[in-house]
């Protein structure tokens, strides 16, 4: 394992176990419960696995956006309610879709390689946009109608993850330009609502979505995407 990794793991674990000794401190001028803290840390290695081009990244995303899920429902970002249901459903279906054979490897024809990355097309690139604000408007009347807590915000921040996180779904390029845009929203959104840790995650994780499109265009640039789970195939993110 490249140094680099190396560092970025050590650095994600200690990130990891003071999170979740964080609430059994009851440091009074740090709001966190267990509930935002073990969804931070299992959303932040997903992120990064998911960054470094790992499926494992998804089947640990699932635990992550369930907790988000229940953690969103008590501050009333209800449209993050539903972006989590979203996450959770299309994970299990990227789980198979970043496994599914594709064509037979040269040197054995009962083995297959797995989706490369590659850029979305114009056509649905641009229908996406389209859909997109479509769906934004509807998303925000209806966040006003229910008193949601900062409709506007939590509306685009909401379409732009879907949309994002389909394009992740097809491994495309595209899907990081828009996850580095999501988190720049992100951090202060959360910060309105006093989900302070969460915003500061969100922070971390646009660095790695920045990694994740430099790692992204490399594969691309390479013309292909090595298995993460092949040691033989190691990739080194950036």
């Amino acid at each position: 394992m490249p140094l680099g990794v190396r560092v970025e793991v050590a650095l994600l674990a200690l990130l990891s176990l003071a999170l979740v000794v964080a609430p059994w401190l009851e440091l009074s001028w740090l709001i966190l419960t267990h509930l935002e803290a073990w969804a931070a840390v299992s959303f932040a290695w997903s992120v990064w696995l998911l960054a470094r081009n790992h499926p494992a990244g998804w089947f640990v995303g699932l635990l992550g956006v369930s907790l988000y899920g229940l953690l969103f429902w008590q501050v009333k970002l209800y449209g993050e309610v539903g972006l989590q249901a979203f996450y959770f459903l299309t994970s299990l279906q990227a789980i198979w879709i970043w496994r599914r054979a594709r064509e037979p490897l040269a040197d054995d024809s009962s083995a297959r390689a797995e989706r490369p990355v590659g850029r979305i097309p114009r056509f649905w690139l641009l229908l996406s946009a389209l859909v997109g604000l479509v769906a934004f408007a509807a998303l925000r009347w209806l966040l006003l109608d229910r008193a949601g807590a900062s409709p506007t915000w939590d509306a685009l921040t909401t379409v732009l993850s879907v949309v994002a996180h389909l394009y992740l779904m097809g491994r495309f390029v595209e899907s990081w330009y828009l996850w580095i845009a999501v988190d720049t929203i992100y951090v202060p959104l959360y910060a309105s609502r006093e989900l302070y840790v969460t915003a500061g995650l969100y922070a971390v994780f646009w660095v790695l979505a920045l990694r994740g499109l430099l790692h992204f265009r490399q594969l691309y640039r390479e013309g292909g995407a090595p298995s993460a789970c092949d040691p033989a195939t190691e990739v080194v993110v950036g």
